[in-house]
């Protein structure tokens, strides 16, 4: 766990691993795990990701795309879950700006 969180690519890392966590906490409906609270952390992965200090980290990139993938996923889905993340979670972000 330490060497997860040495240098800003095991920082991302360890924050998709906790956003990947709260998404299941959330859809099991664990008040605690709010829309906002998911929303904050979408916001630091992605400015994590975009500072210029980072590395680029393709394995970062990848997981993160996929958790994105399964939230747009979710979303589609129709039923209980996808109520959850609609109409006022808007997580989608473009992995191009990501690189950029």
């Amino acid at each position: 766990m330490a060497n997860a969180t040495r240098g800003s690519g095991g920082l991302v890392m360890l924050f998709i691993e906790i956003i990947n966590k709260y998404l299941y906490f959330f859809e099991k409906g664990n008040n605690q795990i709010t829309v906002n609270t998911i929303q904050d952390l979408m916001e630091l992965i992605t400015t994590e990701m975009q500072s210029d200090n980072a590395a680029t980290d393709s394995a970062a990139e990848a997981f993160f795309a996929s958790t994105l993938r399964y939230i747009q996923f979710q979303k589609q889905k129709g039923g209980a879950v996808s109520e959850k993340y609609e109409p006022n979670v808007s997580f989608f972000v473009d992995l191009g700006e990501l690189k950029s």
